[in-house]
C-alpha cells in the first residue's frame, strides 16, 4: 500500500480544462518594432494564463511576422516566452497589444493575481521583470495553485 504526504500531494499538477471560445485563444500580434533576429535564441521564462478557473493559451508567433521578431516574442502555444533583454509582464503585452493591469488580464475583468515561482507577487503587474528560467502565472476569476517550476525544453 502506498501513502501519499500531504506535501506530495499539494505539489502534484492540477488539470485545469482549457477554455471555451474566442476570449481564452486569443490570436498572436507584433505591436512595435522588429529585427530579422534567431527566433530560437534568448531568454526564455514560462508564462500560464487562468482566467475563471479556465487556460488562456498564450498563441505561438506572438510578437513574430515572417522572419521579424520583437525583443519578446514566442514560438510555440506552450507559454514559453523567448525575450532579448531585461523585459517587464507590461512590455510582453504591448508587443502583444492586449490589455494587462491589476483589474484586467486580456478582455477579462477583475483582480488579477501574479505569481513567480509558486510564490505571490504583489504591486504593479506590469512592472514585473521576465527573468530567464522563471514560471509566471497570472491569475483572474478564480484561483488555480500556482506552479513553482517549469521543465524547459533544450534550446
Amino acid at each position: 500500500m502506498v501513502v501519499w504526504s500531504v506535501a506530495v500531494i499539494a505539489a502534484a499538477p492540477l488539470p485545469v480544462p482549457i477554455g471555451v471560445g474566442p476570449r481564452y485563444r486569443p490570436p498572436p500580434a507584433l505591436h512595435g518594432p522588429c529585427r530579422v533576429a534567431p527566433l530560437h535564441a534568448g531568454r526564455r521564462a514560462h508564462l500560464e494564463l487562468f482566467a475563471n478557473r479556465r487556460v488562456v493559451i498564450v498563441p505561438a508567433r506572438l510578437g513574430v511576422r515572417g522572419r521579424c521578431r520583437a525583443h519578446a516574442w514566442t514560438t510555440e502555444p506552450t507559454g514559453v516566452v523567448r525575450f532579448d533583454r531585461a523585459e517587464t509582464l507590461g512590455d510582453l503585452f504591448a508587443v502583444w497589444g492586449q490589455p494587462l493591469g491589476a483589474g484586467r488580464l486580456l478582455s477579462f475583468r477583475g483582480r488579477v493575481s501574479l505569481y513567480r515561482n509558486g510564490v505571490r507577487v504583489h504591486g504593479d503587474v506590469r512592472q514585473v521583470s521576465l527573468r530567464d528560467r522563471d514560471e509566471l502565472v497570472v491569475e483572474i476569476g478564480g484561483y488555480i495553485p500556482p506552479h513553482r517550476s517549469f521543465v524547459f525544453p533544450p534550446h
